[in-house]
């Protein structure tokens, strides 16, 4: 594997349009008992909600137990700035646990050969649904949604990690997977940390998201 790094210019930020149909589309594709699960309302959401990101993050009241971990969806203008810092035409990118596939459409959007790998076969319905109403904006080439364990993924594969911290009920097997398989040039984008992550060094953030690298090895003793 070639040797990576950061994007000497950011990427072009995505359209707020483009941006709002994305997360309208994966909305609208959720089951009515997700919808519940998630709002404790059976009624199904009013129209301002429908076609509004923010209004949708402020109806969804809790996130949902899924098999292997909680989901929540972002709001992707707030990924944006974090997403321009780290994303290049061909940046190879993984969203671990990517839900209802907003994340991995964002980044595919931006340029990145991006996978979503996610467990759950309700929010693997929620992708696919979505990425089927969204392939007149997004090369679905560049978006590849996986059903399948993250932790039997092969991490060093690619650039850039996207994770949102506490998502997986596995979550200290992922950290130490990703301190294990993280390439020194690769990025983790880690929304919502939780604090230190030991075998990693963050070299900053942008609104939630924190950027980290592997920590550089220990020297050896010298001869």
């Amino acid at each position: 594997l070639l040797a990576w790094a950061p994007p000497s210019r950011p990427a072009p930020a995505p359209s707020g349009v483009a941006l709002r149909e994305i997360q309208n589309v994966c909305f609208a594709a959720y089951p009515a008992d997700l919808l519940e699960r998630m709002t404790g309302r059976p009624s199904p959401p009013p129209p301002p909600v429908r076609t509004d990101p923010r209004l949708q993050i402020e109806y969804l009241k809790t996130e949902a137990v899924v098999a292997k971990g909680l989901f929540y969806p972002s709001h992707l203008e707030d990924l944006v700035p974090a997403f321009r810092t780290a994303i290049a035409p061909g940046t190879r990118f993984i969203d671990l646990g990517s839900g209802d596939g907003r994340v991995v459409f964002l980044a595919a959007l931006m340029g990145a050969d991006a996978t979503g790998v996610e467990y759950d076969p309700e929010l693997c319905g929620v992708a696919a649904r979505a990425e089927q109403r969204l392939c007149h904006l997004i090369d679905t080439r560049r978006a590849r949604l996986r059903r399948g364990d993250f932790l039997h993924e092969d991490l060093s594969r690619y650039d850039v990690l996207f994770y949102y911290d506490k998502g997986s009920f596995a979550a200290s097997r992922l950290r130490a997977k990703i301190v294990r398989e993280m390439r020194p040039e690769a990025l983790l984008l880690l929304s919502f940390s939780s604090g230190p992550m030991p075998g990693l060094r963050s070299i900053g953030a942008d609104g939630f998201v924190t950027l980290y690298r592997r920590s550089p090895e220990p020297a050896g003793p010298r001869p």
